[in-house]
């Protein structure tokens, strides 16, 4: 049996030891303390301990001892590390992924671009690192005019990926200081703080070609993917085939990515990004020299397996299913996919990362719905790690079927004990706008308002919020109460002081499955109809589910509403239905660890994180708004302003402290 390592953790673990399994490898996975709770490390057959996941030296000998030929890094982490590749080889291991040469060559937007230039692939307008520290930071905006590169400017890192080291200029006075702040968030993301200057596309459309090279010229692609859907240059929806993209244009982006995968000789999966203007002209962006998180996307549209095409490359042989490297192959996707990116952060408190540990974790399931996730139920969700929890794929005959399954598959994926962005994702999968693809990099921070709103009728949130429905929810989950009807059955009567849109009296049903008292649940009766009879329908962006409901009521039926609930805490319930998560708190049950501090001028970690920086002292004055201190949780940087102008009376925290979240940051004066 061949011996793989898997140098990664979470989703892409997974899906890289199923892929290894159904090739009958010996899989061993490297992994941390902070991830001991990590599914993959019960499912895989050795664990190999590190002190961490960018430690290339300690996973080079642990793989080694272990007995490996293989080794596959995943994404992200030492992925597109060159020197980790070679290290890898130079050990008699065979690295799943392109060479170090290639990485060299590739891996750095610079570098890719002088190539992309030199074999005929449009780039942008730009000034290189080079041109930048050879001019005085007075002549950079005469240059870029000289050019013909009119503002607003992109300044980007030069390395690294995932959208830090990026700033925009909006013109020649902001350049200076959009090149010192890109460069230092380069240099402490990537320990490279070089940048360069592009033309700036205000809402360009993103594309990437899916290529796999045979490490000697030749290779063939497999279409493109549409990553246009983003927050702050992170993907959120990837979808394939574009639903702008046609086959001459196709074909014209597959040439262009394969001239790289030639002038480079690439080995393995890679994928070349593009900008798509609105004339439709499209612009080498950068190449990724891994797998990407999109990936299964392009499986299903075309029918194949990547990561089992990349372990057949690594021993040596091209992938049965894949057509001849050596001649150019345009390839018609069947059908279309799309995927979401469920993400541990709340959309609704200014996406804030969201650790906790998952209560419920219950996946949607059905025809042409996958999902390739990295936790389940029990897990811990730390600070420690990005944020992302699972990814939804889909596939459908055509992308109207497909973005009605990705809906359905939504409502139905519940993930209680830490917020996440699975309303947001709903929202989006059903805006007008994205059903018609009238989409752009830009699209989502035009909507964010609007996307953010909880998308149910106001009586349908004042029920779920009312004190007797909190009531009644206990009394179900405990199994036991007064007020219980029958084994499975509790009521309870809308009073006006609970419910003040609804007549009194009307009662209202929670019916537990025979699943358990975690189980799902029905809520029925009149209260639930009196609620709804009144509302017009929802906006078409609601859920259709909650559409019909509303409909029915309407038309004199008594509607049921099936909902899932999880106790959280003695006080809190978590109720997802429609696509939303409501988190419900019973008035007479005592809260727990209540926080203190309330109006005293303590200032408190909004989340768990490490404290990257301490701006203030004790006996400072400070401005309202000014910055004290910054906290850094799941790649994620949060400012912690002052409220109210005021005295620092205390500092409780210091740089590199790391907080669990509710800690005592600081105390001060003037700000009650």
């Amino acid at each position: 049996m061949k011996r793989l390592v898997i140098a990664n953790r979470g989703e892409i673990a997974r899906r890289i030891l199923r892929a290894a399994r159904a090739r009958g490898y010996r899989v061993a996975v490297v992994s941390t303390a902070a991830d001991a709770g990590a599914p993959v490390r019960r499912e895989a057959d050795e664990v190999l301990e590190v002190g961490s996941f960018l430690d290339a030296a300690a996973i080079v000998a642990v793989a080694r001892s272990w007995g490996a030929e293989l080794l596959h890094p995943g994404y992200g982490y030492l992925s597109e590390n060159a020197a980790f590749a070679g290290a890898v080889e130079a050990a008699g291991l065979a690295f799943v992924g392109p060479t170090a040469e290639n990485m060299l060559a590739l891996g750095g937007k610079e570098g890719a671009r002088r190539l992309a230039e030199a074999h005929g692939v449009p780039t942008l307008p730009a000034l290189l690192s080079g041109e930048l520290r050879a001019q005085p930071e007075t002549a950079w905006a005469q240059t870029l005019q000289a050019r013909g590169i009119e503002p607003p400017y992109l300044v980007k890192a030069s390395g690294g990926g995932g959208g830090r080291g990026m700033r925009i200029a909006a013109d020649g006075g902001e350049l200076v200081t959009a090149v010192m702040r890109a460069s230092e968030e380069a240099h402490a993301a990537f320990a490279d703080g070089t940048v360069f200057i592009e033309q700036y596309l205000a809402a360009p459309r993103h594309l990437e070609i899916q290529v796999f090279g045979d490490g000697q010229g030749g290779g063939v692609f497999w279409g493109e993917r549409e990553c246009s859907l983003q927050r702050r240059h992170q993907k959120l929806f990837e979808e394939a085939p574009s639903s702008v993209v046609g086959p001459a244009l196709r074909e014209a982006m597959g040439r262009a990515a394969l001239a790289l995968v030639q002038a480079a000789a690439y080995r393995g999966a890679g994928t070349v990004e593009f900008l798509l203007d609105a004339s439709g002209r499209f612009y080498f962006l950068e190449m990724n020299t891994r797998l990407q998180v999109e990936h299964p996307v392009t499986e299903l549209v075309y029918g194949i397996d990547l990561v089992d095409a990349q372990l057949a490359l690594a021993e040596g042989e091209w992938p049965r299913a894949f057509p001849a490297p050596d001649r150019f192959h345009l390839l018609e996707p069947r059908g279309q996919a799309l995927e979401a990116r469920v993400l541990a952060e709340d959309p609704r408190a200014a996406f804030l990362p969201s650790p906790g540990t998952v209560r419920r974790y219950r996946e949607p399931v059905g025809d042409g719905v996958r999902v390739d996730s990295g936790v389940g139920e029990g897990r811990v969700v730390t600070t420690a790690f990005d944020p992302l929890l699972a990814k939804l794929i889909v596939w459908g005959p055509d992308r109207a079927a497909a973005l009605d399954r990705l809906v359905d598959a939504l409502e139905g994926f519940v993930i209680h004990g830490c917020a996440t962005n699975l309303p947001f994702l709903h929202a989006v999968a059903l805006h007008p706008d994205v059903r018609a693809g009238r989409i752009s990099t830009a699209w989502i921070g035009e909507h964010m308002e609007e996307l953010c709103a909880r998308r149910v009728p106001s009586a349908i949130d004042a029920l779920i919020a009312s004190p007797g429905f909190a009531r009644a929810l206990t009394r179900a989950l405990a199994g036991a109460g007064p007020e219980w009807s029958g084994p499975h059955v509790a009521r309870f009567a809308a009073q006006p002081q609970a419910l003040p849109s609804f007549p009194p009296g009307r009662p209202l049903r929670i019916e537990v499955e025979p699943a358990g008292p975690q189980g799902a649940l029905d809520v029925r009766g009149e209260a639930l109809t009196a609620a709804l009879r009144g509302e017009r329908p929802p906006c078409p962006a609601c859920s259709p589910a909650l559409r019909r409901l509303v409909s029915g009521a309407g038309s004199g039926q008594h509607p049921t509403a099936a909902v899932v609930a999880t106790r959280l805490s003695p006080q809190e319930i978590a109720v997802s239905a429609w696509g939303e998560t409501w988190v419900v708190t019973d008035p007479h049950v005592a809260a727990a660890g209540e926080r203190s501090g309330v109006g005293s001028g303590e200032l408190r970690a909004p989340m768990a994180g490490k404290v990257v920086a301490v701006h203030v002292a004790p006996g400072q004055a400070v401005a309202a708004g000014e910055s004290l201190l910054v906290i850094e949780s799941m790649k994620m940087q949060l400012e912690v302003r002052a409220p109210v102008a005021g005295t620092i009376a205390e500092v409780g925290v210091v740089t590199g402290q790391v907080l669990a979240g509710s800690d005592l940051l600081a105390v001060m004066t003037g700000s009650r």
